[in-house]
Formats: structure tokens, C-alpha cells, sequence
């Protein structure tokens, strides 16, 4: 937390400024994190002024709404003590971690990456026991260590409440906005007002809030049923300046979906909660200025395949996982017209799939690759084959060209 500034006699505190993180705990703008955060257009910071309103839904089910709209997506849980982002979308263990990789439905698998705390412990029951510096490098490791990639819009599921997790968030990504999710009743209200308190201080942007739980949509005859007093969280918008987004219904079968595993399985058509998500995702990106998913750059030439072959010491790898570069060789028209020989940014193999990609790559010669890494090059649609390490990286090319003809 960041210092008070004592100025009277009696010791009293006369306030203390968050705005900026006190000296010890400030992060260094490095290029690594700047390289990080640059692709993301827009960062959502989803919080809450207490628990139990909702919150963690509400960001797992707007990062599904924004990417069945076709938009870039990441999901980011910082919510270090109460991870439940996995289990609501019934994710296991990732295919690729340093990617957020995990196993998606088809629609969902290009553009949505998920990270938390709980994809990294063996023991998804153990309590995890951390003080703030903890918090903040782990928080910092997520946006540097994940490649992210160009996205639309990276969602940020916060612990309820204004502790080390939302004030790291605040220090490490300084255009973060806010969308503040609260219930109706009064006591949820008087907890939001701390959490608009707390973005006035760290001088972070909110871009509204989200009422969750604002009525119950009766099964048989489609009515609304209220669930609180009405009208809280309107009178508190109009008496802030900050606008409702919109007001969720309890539904319960977001709810029993949540419970196990299947959000991604609720459609839009057959709920209340997210034909309402849609509003509320319709508005967000209004108020962000951005109507549309951001057009992406081609890195693959139309009618040229790139072939990867893996290099040891300058020869093909007899083993895909003991490779130190790529012979790079470009087919245009069914003829090879270019090769060069590649070095990976990073030596870690999980990086490779992401900077082949980004080399324009559509196919791999990958001996020895295990199942879960050649998945993970099949969903970024690179096809994979075993290829043969005798021969030179040309030649494996020219085979395999002449065995599948265009």
C-alpha cells in the first residue's frame, strides 16, 4: 500500500496518495511489459466493492460475449485467493500455458486466452498464502510471461474490494478502465462507492456499472420478479455521473452452467442473462469507441506456403524439442523460391507456436512432437508432419510436396 504522508501534530493522517505506487513498490515501465500491454487496445478491470455480487461471472461471461462478437479476447484472473474463472468454463490443464492456451470450443479457440492462478497449482483446493510484493510480481508475470498478442480486449477479474490485487492492476497498467459490479441492495451500493473512491485515486477511468442479480425472469410466464428494492443502482448512477450499464437477471441456468463447467454451452437465444450481457457489451463498446474487431494484419502471402523445418547445429533435428533454429523454405505455385535459416525470440519451446505464427508459417516438420503441442500448432493453423530428419530441409519440402499435390 502506498504511505500516508503525516502533517499534523497529533500524528492523525491527513491522507495519502495513491495515485502513483511509493518508490519501493513502483514498476519499471520496462520494454518487456511495454511490449506486452502495447497490442491491447482496451483493458477492462472488472471489480466489486464486496463479494458475493457476482463479479467473477460477469467478466467470464462478457470475455465469452465479446468473443462470440469476433473480438481479440484475453481473460486474466487476479483473483489470487478465490480463482474461479477455470472451473466456470470447465478449463483443465493448458495446452499451452505461456499462450493461455486451453482446450476451447471451436468458435471460442482463436480468439479467447484465459490465465489464473489455478492453471499453475497442482492442488486447485490449496489455499494460496501470499502478501502484496507476492501478488504484484505474480499479477506483472501474467502480462509479461503470457503472450497475449494483439487483442481487442484483455478482461481483468478482480478480487472484491480495493486491496493489493486492484491497486497493482491500477500501477502496472495505467489505461486500465474500470467496470464496477454491484447488486441492488443497499448495502452492495454503499461498497461501490468505495470502489468509485478508490479509481478517483489511482486516477482510473470507469466506464460503468453493471447491476447483477436485478430480477428473477420467471420460467413459465416470462415475468420479471423483482429481487431487491428497485431503482438502487440507478439513483446511485445519477447521483455519481456514472453510468449503468445495464441490469443482469438472475438465471439459473448460467448459474447451474457455471457450477459445472459449461458456460460456454448457455447460448445467447436461451437466456435472459446474456441477451441482457449483449446489451451491456453492445454499450461498452460505444463508450470504448470501438464497434468493431480491430482488423489484423496477414502474415501469410496469398498462394505462398512457408514450411518450418527444425535445425540442430545447422542440420534438421531428429527431435522436434532439440531444435535451436528454423530453416524457413517459401513454396509459391508448387516450386520452392526462398529459404533462410530462423533463430526463436525465445528458447522455450512453448513460445514457438506464437512466433511461428507470426513468421507466416502454414507448415511443420515436427519429429518426436508430443499430442498437446502439435494441437496447439493445428489451432493456429499450422499442419503438422513428422517429415524425415536425413534429408536436407529443402528436399523435405520437394517430398512432401510431390506426395500432396495442390
Amino acid at each position: 500500500m502506498a504511505e500516508c504522508t503525516f502533517k499534523k501534530n497529533d500524528g492523525s493522517c491527513a491522507g495519502c496518495d495513491l495515485s502513483k505506487p511509493p518508490e519501493a513498490e513502483a514498476h519499471p515501465q520496462d520494454d518487456k511489459l511495454r511490449a506486452a500491454l502495447d497490442p491491447i487496445r482496451h483493458k477492462l478491470l472488472v471489480m466489486s466493492g464486496k463479494g458475493g455480487v457476482g463479479k467473477s461471472s460477469v467478466a467470464v461471461c462478457l470475455a465469452l460475449t465479446l468473443a462470440r462478437r469476433g473480438f481479440a479476447v484475453g481473460l486474466m484472473d487476479v483473483d489470487l485467493h478465490g480463482p474461479n474463472v477455470l472451473r466456470m468454463l470447465g478449463l483443465g490443464e493448458a495446452l499451452d500455458l505461456t499462450s493461455g492456451q486451453f482446450t476451447l470450443p471451436g468458435p471460442l479457440m482463436d480468439n479467447l486466452k484465459v490465465i489464473s492462478i489455478e492453471a499453475m497449482m497442482k492442488n486447485r483446493e490449496a489455499a494460496v498464502i501470499w502478501r502484496g510484493p507476492v501478488k504484484h510480481k505474480v499479477i506483472e508475470q501474467f502480462l509479461t510471461e503470457v503472450e497475449w498478442g494483439p487483442l481487442d480486449f484483455l478482461i481483468i477479474d478482480a478480487p472484491p474490494g480495493t486491496g493489493d490485487e486492484p491497486l497493482s492492476v491500477a500501477h502496472t497498467i495505467p489505461d486500465a478502465k474500470a467496470v464496477i459490479v454491484t447488486t441492488p441492495q443497499e448495502i452492495a451500493l454503499a461498497d461501490v462507492r468505495k470502489s468509485l473512491n478508490f479509481c478517483d485515486k489511482v486516477n482510473m477511468k470507469v466506464v460503468g456499472l453493471v447491476e447483477n442479480m436485478s430480477r428473477l425472469v420467471c420460467p413459465d410466464c416470462g415475468k420479471d420478479i423483482p429481487l431487491f428494492p428497485a431503482a438502487g443502482s440507478q439513483r446511485l448512477a445519477q447521483t455519481t455521473g456514472i453510468p449503468l450499464l445495464g441490469s443482469l437477471p438472475f438465471d439459473h441456468q448460467v448459474v447451474a452452467a457455471a457450477d459445472t463447467g459449461r458456460l460456454t454451452d448457455v447460448s445467447t437465444e436461451a437466456s435472459p442473462f446474456f441477451q441482457e450481457m449483449e446489451r451491456i457489451a453492445a454499450t461498452i463498446l460505444e463508450k470504448v469507441g470501438q464497434a468493431v474487431p480491430l482488423a489484423k494484419k496477414p502474415v501469410r502471402e496469398p498462394g505462398v506456403s512457408t514450411f518450418a523445418v527444425p535445425l540442430k547445429d545447422g542440420q534438421p533435428a531428429a527431435q522436434f524439442p532439440q531444435c535451436d533454429a528454423f530453416a524457413l523454405v517459401r513454396v509459391k505455385d508448387g516450386e520452392v523460391v526462398e529459404q533462410q535459416t530462423a533463430l526463436p525470440t525465445s528458447a522455450h519451446p512453448g513460445l514457438w507456436p506464437l512466433w511461428l505464427e507470426q513468421k507466416g508459417v502454414t507448415h511443420l516438420f515436427a519429429p518426436g512432437i508430443k499430442t498437446g503441442a502439435r494441437e496447439v500448432f493445428l489451432r493456429k493453423d499450422i499442419q503438422v508432419a513428422d517429415g524425415d530428419p536425413t534429408l536436407p530441409a529443402e528436399d523435405q519440402v520437394r517430398r512432401f510436396l510431390a506426395a500432396n499435390p495442390a
